[in-house]
């Protein structure tokens, strides 16, 4: 990859040119309006100026190296947008209710509305929107013939990438000790979790050459740009052998020191003994061997000091796996099988108004804590909270006044019930907790004499954290989703409302909410004593790196945060952004969406790495 020193102030792109082969899934030529120009690379241009397109756009910074091969060049028409950056721009409104990691599902429909749009370009946009800091942004792409031998086809897809030059190769981060181990075995996973990612896309590729792969300075994995087809390594027993992605691993711990080497033998042990072509069979190594390790560590293979490296590499001896003949159930499974570690939780939480409300009903209350202890082996993070939200029943008269009884109420009864680093309180437990708010608001309802619509309600909805352990609780329309990068948005919630209610009794959804009482709720705090309510508990443990998200109707209406995923969402887990500047946004868009009523959200992040010292 590059090193070219250049002005700070100059952008340059990366320019990459890929040959269209027809029966290629994504590099094929698409259908054309047009039979666009003949793209003829001059190697000895005048006035010593190459161009990287037919349009004369691009200029190569270095004219030396008038090529095919994926080189610097230089936007000479700046201030012109081009249709791949008002599409990056624009993906909340294309992109709405589309899985965007599936290319069966983008690549139609981009291509129904642009023709010409390439599935190569399609795929760097859909897989930069999720995945922003690891795969580069594309800038610009055209779909042209050419007359160079270099390319083996009659056309070529040129694409314009973002170039970030303050990337780090990855070899050199892998050689380097003061890059703590726990970080390298996060690039393995981050390794596999995109490999699965970029295959539906045939661009897994991109992972089987070490000089693509670098890391950012925020140390995430960074691919320079994606391949769409397998590369060939010459080696002496195999001239045009194909690489694997555990080729690429032993290639880069050949490069470690003797110290990291010696943490990794058991994962260079297997790595050198078991045939692994599979993505599952690379996971199933990595869960295999923490089962092995931690029931039967491995000998000290450790090196002398000064010991070469190549010779503490070829003296690894045989270690037998056992694996499964079916490996199915493990493609479905998240991609960190070997202990996690909790090193982050971030908490935002933010209510409004709304545009066309004057008072605000929704009321929330956290009472959140975290301790880190910090020992010779590593940091540890405990955490511990509860995260109460509730939406006072509109039209219901005081219904600020129960949702601030309802979230108090429940907030005393933990107070009393859970001591700091006690167990998670029990379901049931959840249950008396909104009990014990709903005899509050129906004994303040009957001391004040209200009657039918007078009597005050509210939702709820609630979270008690305890480290990776999550148990909700909720009554009434107010909801708890959860974002992840490799599942998507969930509803985890059920809406406690006619319309459900209906559902769940086998009415086809389209006729359930064409009444006019699907929206009215079957169970709310306050207006009835407690054999009308049935609280419903739900428990969830965390994984990955995971966003939580308990809002009331306000915001969740009109499908806001499914249609806002790409927008809003994705940067939500992106942890260089601080949690409440994003969350701030999400409400900006809610109020845009619907604004007729009070929005409300408390937002959870989770950040999770791999536990290196309990194996090695």
């Amino acid at each position: 990859m590059p090193t070219t020193q250049t002005n700070q102030n100059l952008k340059l792109w990366w320019g990459v040119l890929y040959p269209a082969y027809t029966d290629h899934p994504i590099l094929a030529v698409p259908h054309r309006n047009s039979e666009g120009t003949v793209f003829e690379q001059d190697t000895n241009p005048p006035n010593a100026a190459a161009f990287f397109d037919p349009q004369h756009r691009y200029q190569r910074w270095d004219h030396r190296y008038a090529c095919d091969l994926p080189q610097l060049v230089q936007d000479l028409q700046p201030e012109e947008p081009t249709l791949l950056e008002a599409l990056r721009e624009t993906a909340q409104e294309w992109a709405q209710g589309l899985n965007i990691l599936d290319p069966s599902v983008v690549i139609p429909h981009l291509q129904s509305q642009y023709p010409d749009l390439s599935a190569v370009a399609i795929a760097y946009l859909a897989l930069h929107l999720v995945y922003p800091e690891t795969i580069p942004a594309i800038h610009d792409a055209w779909l042209d013939t050419v007359s160079t031998s270099n390319l083996p086809a009659n056309y070529c897809h040129g694409i314009i990438l973002d170039y970030n030059h303050a990337t780090r190769p990855l070899r050199d981060v892998w050689a380097d000790d003061n890059i703590a181990d726990e970080q390298i075995f996060q690039y393995l996973e981050d390794m596999i979790e995109l490999w699965k990612v970029l295959e539906p896309w045939h661009c897994h590729y991109s992972l089987l050459t070490i000089r693509n792969l670098a890391v950012n300075p925020d140390d995430q994995l960074r691919l320079h740009q994606l391949d769409f087809t397998l590369p060939l390594v010459e080696t002496f027993e195999h001239p045009t052998a194909p690489p694997s992605l555990t080729s690429v691993w032993q290639e880069l711990f050949a490069h470690a020191s003797n110290r990291r080497q010696s943490v990794f033998m058991p994962l260079l042990v297997s790595l050198s003994t078991a045939p692994l072509e599979k993505i599952s069979e690379i996971q199933l190594l990595l869960d295999s061997l923490a089962s092995t390790l931690r029931s039967a560590p491995l000998p000290d293979l450790g090196a002398e000091e000064g010991e070469s490296t190549g010779n503490l590499i070829d003296e690894l001896p045989e270690i037998t796996l056992t694996a499964a003949e079916d490996h199915t159930a493990i493609e479905d499974a998240p991609t960190a099988l070997l202990p996690r570690q909790l090193v982050q939780v971030d908490v935002a939480a933010q209510t409004d108004t709304g545009r066309d409300r004057h008072h605000n009903e929704d009321f929330y209350l956290i009472n959140h804590r975290q301790q880190v202890r910090l020992t010779p082996q590593g940091q540890q993070l405990d955490v511990q909270g509860l995260y109460v939200l509730c939406d006072g029943m509109g039209g219901h008269a005081e219904g600020e006044v129960a949702s601030s009884l309802a979230t108090k109420t429940v907030y005393e009864y933990f107070e009393q019930t859970w001591p700091w680093q006690g167990e998670l309180p029990s379901a049931e437990e959840v249950r008396k907790a909104i009990y014990r708010a709903n005899e509050v608001i129906f004994a303040t309802n009957d001391q004040k004499a209200k009657m039918g619509s007078g009597r005050m309600g509210t939702t709820l909805v609630m979270a008690l954290l305890h480290n990776y352990h999550l148990r909700f609780g909720h009554v009434g329309d107010s909801r708890v989703y959860r974002f992840t990068k490799r599942q998507g948005l969930q509803q985890l919630t059920i809406d406690h409302e006619v319309g459900q209610r209906l559902i769940q009794q086998g009415v086809e959804p389209e006729i359930a909410y064409s009444r006019p009482d699907a929206y009215q709720l079957t169970q709310a705090l306050g207006p009835r004593n407690n054999e009308a309510i049935a609280p419903e508990v739900i428990d969830l443990d965390i994984e990955e790196d995971t966003l939580i998200l308990l809002c009331s109707d306000g915001l969740s209406d009109n499908r806001c945060l499914e249609t806002h995923i790409i927008s809003h969402l994705v940067p939500m887990l992106d942890f260089s952004i601080p949690l409440h500047q994003s969350l701030h946004k999400l409400i900006d868009i809610g109020n845009q969406v619907n604004g007729h009523d009070n929005l409300t959200a408390i937002a959870l992040r989770f950040k999770l790495r791999s536990v290196l010292s309990t194996l090695f």
